[in-house]
């Protein structure tokens, strides 16, 4: 195939001349030489190589390698992906090496077809399991392995997630990515509240889950001296002490000090709601992070408690609320923290994204004191 030779730092302006032009090849992309020059590819239609337009620069043949498929649909047969082209998956999760996808029931019975689809396309996949909803007290996913690389029917895997690893299993426990963002604004939160106090902080995570938030928070040289986290689910909890090993492990001190010890350092499996019943907790925290959805708001009066008296403190969470309750829910938040002899310095309650036609899913983020 004849491709354009040009200097690196001309590319962009090479290809858009050949792209108005239609001049550029779609059976190729663009090929790195060597000496800091690209290979741009180009189709019949393009001027001879003596031609004025290209300003000098030479042209040659060069053998390219035949695309292969870009989607997992172009390893089905064309014939029967016709015949249910409204029913293939159209969106999959995939949590480390572990691939989700949920399958109509008109073609459940090509769910390994399907499954060894995925596979040939992705490579970084060892599983591809059918996910069946959610079930069980702690409402987490039942899954239908489908296809595996090795054998291997483990759901169990890691993902990395701003740098951390994290243990991670979609069968046991919930997990989303989806609120990766929200993980960096907590961080951006704690280190305002660390600049106000003059201190490290010690952090309150009752619904932790697997712990994805600590995975910003620990390893911020100087950011937390102590935490209480935890999980009401005995797997969940397992991987959040696993992965509060790991975070831990990478925590460095300040000026490249060693990191003094977590002081409190506690992991909890049980209700947060029952957290400050022995009195361990009382008091003990500077920002606490309330991620339970459906029922955060109305657990704020049970944690507040866990807060240190006669300082500035955080709370800061996650709620899903109907839009036409949005205005209430914030007052609710408000009389909440009144009503626990809070003074409120700032709150703020945005919509982090919708989450159904009706209900938004939102932030509430109150910089509080509480007095004696």
């Amino acid at each position: 195939m004849r491709h354009l030779s040009v200097p690196s730092a001309q590319t962009q302006h090479w290809l858009e001349i050949c792209r108005s032009h239609k001049w550029s090849s779609k059976d190729a992309g663009i090929t790195r030489l060597e000496d800091g020059y690209n290979a741009i590819p180009l189709n019949d239609s393009a001027p001879p190589a003596d031609d004025q337009i290209w300003e000098g620069n030479s042209h040659f043949e060069l053998e390219i390698q035949p695309k292969g498929p870009t989607h997992w649909l172009e390893h089905i047969d064309d014939e029967l992906f016709k015949a249910h082209e409204e029913e293939w998956p159209r969106s999959y999760e995939t949590q480390g090496d572990v691939l989700i996808v949920k399958i109509e029931d008109t073609i459940w019975e090509y769910g390994e077809m399907i499954a060894d689809a995925m596979l040939t396309q992705l490579p970084s996949i060892r599983l591809v399991c059918a996910d069946l909803g959610v079930h069980g007290e702690f409402r987490v996913r039942k899954l239908h392995p489908l296809a595996s690389r090795d054998g291997s029917l483990e759901t169990r895997t890691r993902v990395r997630e701003h740098g951390s690893l994290l243990w991670v299993d979609p069968s046991a426990a919930y997990f989303s990515s989806r609120l990766s963002n929200e993980r960096i604004e907590t961080l951006a939160t704690a280190k305002r509240l660390r600049e106000r106090l003059g201190r490290g902080l010690v952090i309150a995570d009752p619904y932790a889950g697997v712990g994805p938030s600590m995975g910003v928070l620990i390893p911020e040289p100087g950011l937390i001296t102590g935490y209480f986290v935890g999980d009401l689910n005995p797997h969940a909890t397992e991987l959040l002490s696993l992965n509060m090993e790991y975070f831990s492990s990478r925590r460095k001190g300040e000026s490249g000090t060693l990191p003094e010890q977590f002081q409190p350092a506690e992991i909890h499996c049980k209700d947060a709601l029952e957290w400050t019943g022995d009195g361990s907790t009382l008091n003990q925290c500077d920002l606490i992070l309330v991620n339970l959805p459906h029922h955060s708001i109305d657990h704020l009066n049970a944690l507040l408690p866990l807060l240190k008296r006669n300082q500035t403190s955080v709370v800061r969470g996650w709620a899903i609320i109907e839009r036409s309750q949005i205005e209430a829910s914030e007052q609710d938040i408000v009389h909440t923290i009144s009503s626990a002899g809070g003074e409120v310095e700032h709150f703020t309650f945005r919509e982090v994204k919708g989450f159904s036609s009706t209900k938004s899913y939102m932030c509430f983020e109150a910089w509080i004191n509480l007095s004696s």
